[in-house]
């Protein structure tokens, strides 16, 4: 038995603004899990926003969630728009230079993950070192860890991944942070690096480790110059998912607990079905669910999305509050610990707990997956702790000293080869 093929909920869902469709309804903003702005101010941002003026709240405030595209009743993308205005403002003024420790484009900007990195066990170093060859696939799947499975390793220790041949670097970036903070022309310079691994590596499908990176696979990237053709583009919470029914996967025990969850912000574009499966695993390994008030297709990011607009540039204070504020109404649930299926929200809150002072525990599904198998998580307490720890300090020694500064930079142009792995560049 095999899950159905998940496609997204709507096949145009990331395409340009349509003025012509917009009603000027306000919905879009009035509904935002994040801005939640009255209607009469919703309705005057998003003219605010067709004519190309400044706004009061949406280009500085957006987490740029996606939210907004489906609570539109005429379909007319208003996130995109939101993307389009983020393009003119940073080619016209640039990025404020704390944003580049969150740039993903490693190795010309050392970035957050790359100072993790730096930090990480040898034995993990291992890990991602051989991910890094370029010798050909044992089989006809390459398994995309992401930029952010490869700060979390250890993750993918575990016997129901041993099979698998996984490949990436920090190089290799899908751009995921690129085109959600609208930078369209460095979004193309991205595919072409891209497109040039995939045709030495020559895959038939792609199995990828996030959610987020399965999305701009199938869905973004192929507007933005991606010319490598998969036959099958699988998320790896599917994957699980199919093992578990099959019964390849056997539960040993259930784990009698409760979480509440933090949904990636892509899981919305492939509707209920796809959302359903990481509940689904969490019922089958005796974990009971209990939902937050924004959950699903109505969820916040988990706090990285409040770096993206221009006018914030992943201001550190910014950061801070959306954190805190998802982590006070993972409190509200009484759930035991809050469960995530994103690598990039396990790293955004482990980095964060430092700032909350009430203990939370955070696991990511991996880990309870192991758990009810009989597996001790093969990412341990303590390299959690570590990991969390580097992630902040990480920020505060590269980004609190340029907090207030109103330098701004724009990025260089990104080689269509990165060099080869351990050199410089």
């Amino acid at each position: 038995m095999t899950t159905e093929k998940i496609e997204p909920i709507d096949i145009y869902f990331f395409t340009t603004f349509n003025e012509n469709a917009c009603n000027l309804c306000g919905e879009c903003f009035r509904r935002c899990p994040v801005m939640q702005l009255p209607l009469d101010l919703a309705v005057e941002e998003i003219k605010k926003l067709i004519a190309g003026e400044k706004t009061k709240k949406v280009l500085d405030e957006c987490q740029s969630c996606f939210s907004c595209n489906i609570y539109c009743p005429e379909n007319a993308h208003p996130a995109s728009l939101i993307l389009k205005r983020w393009n003119e403002q940073y080619k016209k003024y640039g990025l404020r230079k704390r944003g580049k420790h969150y740039m993903t484009l490693y190795p010309h900007y050392p970035n957050f993950r790359s100072y993790v990195m730096e930090h990480l066990p040898r034995n993990t170093k291992e890990i991602v070192a051989k991910w890094a060859s370029l010798d050909p696939l044992r089989g006809d799947t390459l398994t995309y860890p992401g930029c952010n499975i490869i700060t979390f390793a250890e993750l993918t220790q575990t016997s129901f991944f041993k099979d698998l041949d996984i490949r990436g670097r920090l190089e290799y970036c899908c751009g995921e942070t690129l085109f959600r903070t609208g930078y369209k022309d460095e979004l193309f310079q991205v595919t072409k690096r891209l497109d040039n691994w995939f045709y030495i590596l020559k895959p038939k499908k792609l199995l990828v480790l996030c959610t987020a990176g399965t999305n701009v696979f199938k869905n973004v990237l192929p507007h933005y110059g991606l010319s490598y053709k998969f036959d099958e583009i699988k998320s790896y919470i599917q994957y699980l998912w199919e093992k578990i029914e099959n019964e390849e996967i056997k539960i040993l025990k259930k784990l009698g607990m409760t979480v509440t969850i933090q949904d990636s912000c892509y899981s919305k574009m492939f509707g209920d079905e796809y959302m359903d499966l990481p509940r689904k695993i969490l019922h089958a390994i005796g974990v009971k669910v209990i939902e937050t008030k924004v959950c699903r297709e109505n969820m916040r990011c988990c706090g990285i999305g409040s770096g993206f607009s221009v006018d914030s540039a992943f201001k550190p204070f910014r950061l801070r509050s959306s954190v805190l504020r998802n982590f006070k109404d993972f409190k509200k649930t009484k759930a035991e610990a809050v469960c995530v299926y994103c690598a990039g929200c396990l790293a955004t809150f482990l980095g964060n707990k430092k700032l909350y002072f009430k203990k939370i525990k955070i696991y990511h599904i991996i880990e309870l997956l192991q758990m009810a198998i009989g597996e001790n998580p093969s990412l341990t307490k303590k390299a959690k702790k570590k990991r969390g720890k580097h992630f902040f300090w990480g920020v505060i020694r590269k980004q609190f000293p340029l907090a207030l500064s109103k330098k701004t930079f724009k990025l260089a142009t990104i080689p269509e080869e990165p060099p080869k792995y351990g050199e410089a560049w």
